[in-house]
């Protein structure tokens, strides 16, 4: 048994569909990322428009000696241009660093007198202001998390596996040690570019054939130090959403919500059968077929875990499939030889050894990682699945696994399985395994 000594626990905790859908969303991210990508490139476009810089290549790159303020000032030019070409790719941090970016530009424009700071300070107005509007709406999912957990019945104390723990720790801690990295390779840029400039300083734009290489450096230096101001602000975020939340894990609902579950191609899929569970009746010909038609894989078929379900089997084929009783088929459901292979598969207590839950939500700075609560009390991540991925408003209709759509002929049958404890419903078709339709 995996050791579980002097972990913290996480009270597992159930919303209903009304109260999970009723927590604050944001607006999709990548929508939120790329207006604050807009909000630089429109600012930059019209300063260069208004400015006409076309004629810039005419007139020398800086008056007089080259100074440090020269340096931020080019290197803050050089940098916004880049983000305005690129920053629709890099929407994952392009909230926090349309703001600072803009700003780099207003403080050097600002400081060399120019007439066009204010327009930069205009653009980090605005960026500044679509940057406060999220993070108030994340304050208040926040806040409205916090107050939903404490709500609602405290279920079981369960304790972490210890894979569950490091991986919660690695996935809160990533963020603030992305963040020193950056923080470590912007110190290191900084002091290349000093040590560039100290050999340029004072010198004339004709000198230096009005090319710095300083200003160069300076931009990958200054890159690297928004990335690790808006990094390590996240992780700040997360740490105090969970010291204000607290450790819960929640079983979700059906129905939409603030999150959903991401699956890697490892998630089981339906279609399969366990040979040493589901392979004792003697009338099962699935392993036989398979080594039938693939001889020379014969050994490695038997020693498998998992295979595919004939649909010939009496026991395991679609005609056995047809043949159960509603009953008879919601006491097999948790069985993949039941679902077709692009089938959804249904979660439910009443058929599994465990519960789907999302383990460590505290809202958008920190959504946890999908879960299960084992019968020996304790909690375990999965191992197949990523962090929980937030959804904003609009993004979706279903906080979990989207399936593919049932087909639309040959049913057979529908039965309900909601009496039976399981959210939804399932479609049987002549010639093809069930499809579980979830959440009606």
């Amino acid at each position: 048994m995996t050791s579980t000594a002097g972990s913290a626990t996480y009270t597992e905790i159930a919303p209903s569909s009304a109260e999970w859908a009723a927590v604050t969303r944001r607006p999709p991210r990548a929508l939120a990322q790329r207006i604050s990508w807009l909000l630089v490139l429109l600012t930059t476009a019209g300063i260069f428009v208004g400015f006409q810089h076309w004629n810039d290549p005419d007139a020398e790159a800086w008056d007089g000696g080259f100074q440090l303020l020269d340096v931020l000032g080019l290197a803050s030019i050089g940098l916004v241009v880049i983000f305005s070409l690129a920053g629709w790719y890099l929407h994952q941090f392009n909230l926090g660093l349309a703001p600072l970016l803009l700003g780099i530009a207003a403080v050097a424009h600002t400081l060399d007198s120019s007439p066009e700071a204010v327009f930069w300070w205009v653009g980090t107005l605005l960026a500044a202001l679509w940057l406060l509007f999220d993070f108030t709406l994340l304050a208040r999912q926040t806040l409205q998390v916090r107050a939903l957990a404490r709500s609602l019945p405290a279920g079981t104390g369960l304790a972490q596996e210890r894979g569950a723990r490091t991986k919660l720790l690695l996935g809160s801690a990533a963020e603030g040690l992305w963040g020193l990295g950056a923080g470590l390779l912007a110190a290191g840029l900084w002091w290349w570019t000093l040590r560039i400039f100290a050999a340029e300083e004072g010198l004339t734009a004709a000198a230096l054939d009005q090319a710095s290489e300083s200003d160069l450096w300076a931009i990958p230096a200054l890159l690297a130090a928004a990335l690790a101001a808006v990094l390590l602000l996240r992780a700040l975020l997360g740490a105090l959403a969970r010291g204000l939340v607290g450790r819960y894990a929640w079983r979700l609902p059906t129905g939409p919500g603030p999150v959903e579950l991401v699956w890697d191609e490892d998630e089981p899929s339906g279609g399969q059968i366990n040979i040493e569970r589901d392979t004792s009746e003697y009338r099962c010909i699935c392993v036989a077929e398979l080594v039938q038609m693939f001889p020379e894989d014969a050994e490695e078929i038997r020693e498998s875990t998992d295979v595919s379900a004939s649909n010939h089997c009496p026991i395991h084929g679609i005609d056995a499939i047809n043949l159960l009783s509603p009953r008879d088929f919601a006491s097999l459901a948790g069985s993949l030889w039941l679902w077709d292979e692009l089938s959804g598969l249904p979660q439910s207590d009443a058929f599994t050894g465990s519960s789907p839950l999302v383990v460590g939500y505290c809202g958008s700075a920190f959504t946890g990682y999908p879960g299960t609560a084992t019968t020996r009390g304790t909690v375990d991540i999965v191992d197949y699945a990523d962090c929980a991925l937030e959804v904003g408003r609009g993004d979706g209709e279903f906080a979990g696994p989207r399936p593919a759509s049932a087909p639309s002929v040959g049913v057979v049958d529908k039965i309900d399985l909601r009496p039976f404890g399981i959210a939804g419903h399932a479609v049987r078709f002549k010639h093809a395994r069930a499809w579980f339709v979830p959440g009606t």
